[in-house]
């Protein structure tokens, strides 16, 4: 009997660790430098050589003016995001939609920046909490701001 629960136990943890880190060689959506990407709520991205992996979390904020209806302000989407050198701390930020707000986010010399946020809001429907997707990019940083 004890050995049946110790082994139920041990596969219970392999299964669980298995199902949350990121297979070798796979699981990760690919990213290229200086294209654009796609991540589900979610999903990592990586670059062939495993430097650089992007997260995307999900949305905390979405007051963009809904496609049939007319607003004084078109609004603000947030994507928290993350950007992780190697096996170091992730930087973690919030990037916006709005036209001036953030939508970049700096890490050793590279650029994450927010293309587009999808779905776009539509009058009477509400987007479920799993169902964005983040268009991103990961560039060479062009500005002299430092990282954060």
């Amino acid at each position: 009997m004890r050995l049946t629960l110790a082994m139920m136990v041990a596969s219970s943890i392999a299964w669980t660790a298995c199902s949350t880190a990121i297979p070798a060689g796979g699981g990760a959506v690919p990213i290229e430098l200086g294209q654009s990407f796609s991540l589900r709520v979610g999903e990592v991205g990586q670059t062939a050589d495993g430097v650089w992996r992007v997260g995307f979390e999900g949305v905390s904020a979405d007051s963009r003016c809904p496609k049939g209806e007319q607003c004084v302000w078109a609004g603000d989407a947030i994507a928290r995001v993350w950007l992780q050198q190697g096996r170091g701390p992730r930087a973690a930020g919030e990037l916006h939609t709005a036209q001036g707000a953030t939508q970049t986010l700096r890490l050793q010399g590279l650029e994450l920046r927010l293309l587009r946020l999808d779905p776009y809001p539509v009058s009477g429907r509400t987007v479920a909490l799993g169902e964005h997707v983040a268009t991103l990019s990961l560039i060479r940083g062009s500005s002299t701001e430092p990282d954060r």
